[in-house]
């Protein structure tokens, strides 16, 4: 009787447990078996349920209504939410970055009007091209990623709070240049 009544309990534990996720979203590499960043150390990772619980403080969330929605890996880093969506080329495209630096922009954008209130750039950083764009005023920081071999392509955004959208473009380009592939 006393072993029936422990497996029954070790069944209903195992059935009520919720395993902490670090990673999700379809044909992800984790970031770190390709990437080498001492920014964005897998200790540092949170999971989906915290990294959900900051998107909707931080009113980011908004295309989310649960954690079971957000793709990639994060890290909170000073206060700084760091998302990072790593994949192979192969299962993905390649970006045209000068194509989609007119796509994502705001009209005007490329003729200057918008110099004030938009940042877009695309720059060569250790072994990799990136594209970075955003809005000055905007808690949401976005680039992407695509290595000179053209094996991986890496899509990131930090997101900030009201208070930190200076210190997160500051630490955005702190991390680009930490981040070297394998």
């Amino acid at each position: 009787m006393g072993y029936k009544s422990i497996l029954i309990f070790f069944l209903c534990a195992f059935n009520y447990t919720n395993a902490q996720t670090y990673i999700q979203g379809k044909e992800l590499i984790p970031s770190s078996n390709i990437v080498n960043s001492s920014l964005i150390p897998l200790s540092k990772r949170i999971n989906m349920d915290e990294a959900y619980n900051i998107y909707k403080t931080r009113g980011s969330a908004e295309v989310y209504n649960k954690s079971s929605q957000l793709v990639g890996e994060f890290w909170l880093i000073d206060n700084i939410l760091i998302n990072i969506v790593s994949r192979n080329l192969s299962s993905t495209r390649k970006e045209n970055f000068q194509k989609l630096r007119y796509t994502l922009g705001p009209r005007g954008a490329s003729t200057g009007k918008l110099k004030h209130e938009y940042f877009d750039t695309i720059k060569t950083v250790n072994n990799y091209e990136v594209f970075i764009h955003y809005y000055y005023n905007s808690k949401n920081k976005s680039f992407i990623i695509q290595d000179k071999q053209g094996r991986y392509k890496l899509m990131g955004s930090i997101i900030s709070t009201e208070t930190d959208i200076k210190k997160a473009e500051a630490f955005m380009n702190t991390l680009l240049d930490s981040i070297t592939f394998k």
